[in-house]
């Protein structure tokens, strides 16, 4: 099968979950596709200004002093260190976690020849997925559920991690295949990135 993604540029952005230190399913889909990847995964990193990293995805995703414009992929992995506020899907604040994320998705649709792909992360193993974090008050699988909607809004293909890759509360708990409530070890991360090259694979380079 021929692969379209063989030397094309990847611009990954992103958590600690992505980030050169941390993001284990990096290179797997590196390798398996054959692309260079400029990785802007932050630890610590999110959206929302009352989240983990104070907004700082968001000031990397929102400017073109990085050389994004030559990219072909761009990803935006999503879901840990978000704050409190979810928003609804239509919000283009720049508050909530739905209008920031509006805003980075059109911000790169309208200032890049990229094709644009969100990595739906995984959450923390720590509690049952029926379970309301205690930040949001809702579950992290509702919270997935809203970011897969808000991409679609926009017309962004979806790798839904969360929901998809195999990586449910009653496997991951025993830890073998992460370091601790949430960052990959090696073997986690090359089935991560299995997957996420599974569906990657069959979405098309954006021609313009």
């Amino acid at each position: 099968m021929n692969n379209h993604w063989n030397g094309k540029t990847w611009y990954a952005y992103g958590t600690s979950m992505t980030s050169i230190k941390q993001g284990k399913y990096v290179p797997v889909v590196e390798k398996l596709s054959g692309m260079k990847v400029v990785n802007y995964g932050i630890p610590g990193g999110c959206l929302t200004p009352d989240g983990y990293g104070k907004g700082n995805v968001k000031g990397a995703v929102m400017t073109m002093e990085d050389g994004k414009g030559e990219a072909d992929l761009i990803t935006l992995e999503v879901l840990p260190n978000e704050g409190a506020t979810v928003g609804d899907i239509y919000d283009t604040d720049d508050e909530s976690f739905c209008g920031c994320f509006n805003q980075c998705l059109r911000y790169l649709q309208e200032n890049t020849k990229a094709q644009i792909v969100v990595i739906i992360m995984i959450g923390g193993n720590d509690t049952p997925p029926e379970t309301p974090s205690q930040r949001r008050g809702i579950p992290q699988f509702a919270f997935a559920e809203i970011i897969e909607r808000t991409a679609k809004l926009n017309g962004v293909p979806v790798i839904n991690v969360f929901t998809d890759a195999g990586f449910g509360y009653a496997r991951v708990k025993s830890r073998d295949y992460q370091l601790d409530n949430i960052h990959l070890n090696d073997l986690g991360g090359k089935n991560m990135g299995n997957f996420i090259w599974s569906r990657l694979k069959d979405i098309p380079c954006w021609e313009s």
